[in-house]
């Protein structure tokens, strides 16, 4: 198993504004909001949907500012229609808004994006704010953990009533191989306080992170890690944010966790389409490339049409088209926009879920 490497920024904003999360710890009371979630219908959707997936019916937010509808925009402008055109697979799909260490000023930051959200689609979003620092890191301090919760509940009051889906913590469990046996218990208590915090908002649907099917392949210890962590508080798990596995793959590995603990779950499917890289020496360098690996395709589009009773649904959780990293001679720093693989993932685009099953251009 190889974790994709956190973005170099990420550590070193988190550095910056550990006093800005240590300030905020002080300063909000250290209860999550009051008010108790509505589980029949958090999302307040008309029709109402089915007790079984409370997502399906919603309209979810595009947003025409991002990344990939500018540079559909610059391409058409340009004289670069077919390059435009294809890049409308990506640019007209529902992204993930990412929110982390890097966020300055979180809770007005979440504040401004769903302000930004358009009457009656629902927006998406995701936290990266944990340090994951390597074998090196060991274990949060009572500084580190301070600052998070303070980052946690300035995120959650940024959302306050409004209807959101939230992906909670990328890597949060696929990294925790190295740390101490009290480390461990100082992240689960961190994640625990996360869940509750967000599990208490009225109109959210929060999934915890459990890594991916390729990285962890014991899913009893992820269930258990889960369980540890407040799985329970929230509606469930997500997977292959940061990985590029078959879904077909996710799916049977969600199915065995989701079984354990009597949980749904999510796959992000942004970048699947054409399967995994797997690395020539898989002992030595994991079981498959994470870093702009080359020939991947954009997967199955967001739907709640997944064919699996415990799948909420297949979502873009990890952004398509930004770069892991200077991977390769010309890639750019992890975090920025890269729209040479922008469009080749668009171009590999395909909606299969498996090596073995039908091709489903787009």
């Amino acid at each position: 198993m190889k974790a994709r490497q956190p973005w170099i920024r990420r550590a070193l904003a988190w550095a910056l504004c550990g006093v800005c999360g240590l300030l905020a710890a002080a300063v909000l009371t250290p209860s999550a909001p009051a008010r108790a979630p509505t589980h029949t219908n958090p999302l307040a959707l008309r029709p109402a949907p089915p007790a079984s997936d409370p997502l399906v019916g919603a309209r979810w937010f595009v947003d025409h500012g991002d990344d990939a509808q500018r540079q559909m925009r610059i391409w058409r402008r340009t004289g670069e229609v077919a390059w435009a055109n294809i890049l409308a697979k990506l640019a007209d799909e529902p992204q993930t808004e990412h929110f982390g260490s890097f966020s300055f000023n979180i809770r007005a930051s979440v504040r401004r994006y769903m302000e930004s959200v358009r009457r009656g689609t629902v927006p998406i979003l995701a936290t990266y704010d944990l340090p994951h620092l390597g074998c090196t890191h060991t274990s949060d301090t009572p500084a580190q953990s301070g600052a998070f919760r303070g980052w946690i509940h300035a995120f959650a009051h940024g959302i306050g009533d409004r209807r959101a889906v939230v992906f909670l913590e990328e890597d949060a469990l696929i990294t925790v191989g190295c740390l101490s046996h009290a480390g461990l218990a100082v992240r689960m208590s961190e994640l625990d306080y996360a869940t509750r915090t967000l599990g208490n908002l009225p109109h959210t649907v929060t999934y915890l992170d459990a890594g991916a099917a390729d990285g962890d392949p014991s899913p009893g210890r992820i269930a258990s890690l889960l369980r540890r962590a407040g799985v329970r508080h929230i509606r469930g798990f997500f997977l292959n944010s940061s990985h590029f596995d078959w879904t077909n793959n996710e799916l049977r590995y969600g199915n065995r966790v989701a079984k354990i603990l009597h949980a749904h779950f999510v796959v992000s499917t942004s970048e699947n389409g054409r399967g995994p890289l797997h690395p020539p020496d898989r002992v030595k360098n994991g079981n498959e490339i994470l870093c702009n690996p080359p020939g991947r395709g954009l997967g199955p589009r967001p739907t709640t049409d997944t064919g699996d009773p415990l799948a909420d649904a297949f979502m873009w959780i990890g952004i398509p088209g930004r770069s892991d990293g200077q991977c390769h001679p010309g890639d750019p720093p992890g975090g920025t926009w890269f729209p040479a693989y922008a469009l080749e993932l668009a171009t590999n685009a395909n909606g299969r879920l498996g090596p073995g099953a039908p091709s489903q251009p787009y």
